[in-house]
């Protein structure tokens, strides 16, 4: 299980999340104003834009390889601005980098209706009761509250959500242009990030935040870039999974998963965010649900308690009788 190639992608993309989700954190802590959160964009899809534009180039590629992949490219870019800008407000808002980081865990949820529905990776009784146990993870993790308590949520919490829901639709689309060069999509991903952050700047009337360097945001200025260049890496660490083998379901049990834990146990180190019961057993069962939903764990956990399973059929092999 683990030498499986799109195994080595997803947890190459795990540890470039962790490193963006920190540094998140803190040019969320430095912005003063919305209008810095999407200066931070925008200057993550202007990496993003550069590098992609400079190795199309170099790399003799077409900039239009087709239709449904330029647009893919746009659409997943368009709905990333949005898990860009987002994620640094709810930082300003004082979020917890492990509770936001298992709301968008709970992505796979979405995430399995658009593997059985758009591309035919139908999930086993099993597979679904995974899917189960990681809402109850993720209900942990939230200090298990009423429902009156889940709707007075502080906005930061709603605000996850909305990523948890953008980043699911993203996957879709990856899986769906998955034959895209990864730096073609960087260009039109991060082109559509620039654009659509002037145009929020724009709009807001904020766009003299661009040319603002007080010290107080020397962090953001500092971090931002280095967040563009991890988001490069992410996209291509993504898309290369979906190219060996991935469905959108498994691969985000086996990112989530190193994803959350790493995330959690920096922001506990880095940031002093508290360690609860609820962030605990929330993790552990996070692992138990992608032991329910991966074959190849189960069948490794199940060999280890002693239940022997049954050989499929490719294994299953005609032998004469044995003479007595």
């Amino acid at each position: 299980m683990i030498g499986e190639k799109w195994m080595k992608w997803t947890f190459l993309e795990a540890g470039t999340k962790i490193a963006s989700k920190l540094l998140q954190k803190v040019i969320g802590v430095a912005a003063v104003t919305f209008s810095f959160n999407v200066v931070a964009s925008f200057i993550v899809g202007l990496m993003q834009a550069i590098a992609g534009f400079l190795a199309v180039k170099k790399q003799g590629k077409k900039f239009f390889p087709n239709r449904q992949q330029v647009l893919g490219s746009i659409a997943f870019g368009t709905l990333a601005t949005f898990s860009t800008i987002v994620p640094f407000t709810i930082f300003t808002l004082g979020g917890d980098i492990g509770v936001n980081t298992f709301i968008i865990t709970l992505s796979i949820i979405p995430g399995a209706l658009i593997d059985r529905f758009f591309f035919a990776h139908k999930l086993t009784s099993r597979q679904w009761a995974g899917v189960a146990l990681a809402v109850v993870a993720g209900y942990s993790v939230l200090g298990w509250p009423t429902v009156e308590g889940l709707l007075s949520m502080p906005l930061w919490v709603w605000l996850s959500f909305a990523v948890m829901a953008a980043n699911a639709v993203n996957q879709g689309i990856t899986q769906k242009v998955k034959d895209v060069d990864p730096m073609v999509k960087n260009f039109w991903g991060g082109l559509t990030n620039v654009t659509l952050s002037l145009v929020v700047l724009t709009v807001i009337g904020s766009l003299g935040a661009l040319f603002t360097f007080s010290p107080q945001l020397r962090n953001l200025w500092l971090a931002a870039p280095l967040v563009g260049g991890i988001v490069i890496a992410m996209w291509s660490f993504n898309l290369l999974s979906y190219k060996g083998g991935a469905s959108i379901a498994l691969k985000k049990l086996v990112m989530n998963g190193t994803f959350l834990s790493g995330a959690m146990l920096f922001g506990i180190l880095l940031f002093g965010e508290s360690m609860t019961w609820g962030k605990a057993v929330g993790v552990a069962l996070y692992f138990v649900a992608f032991t329910l939903m991966d074959n190849g764990t189960w069948n490794y956990v199940s060999g280890l308690l002693g239940r022997k399973q049954p050989a499929s059929a490719s294994d299953v092999s005609v032998k004469a009788p044995t003479r007595v």
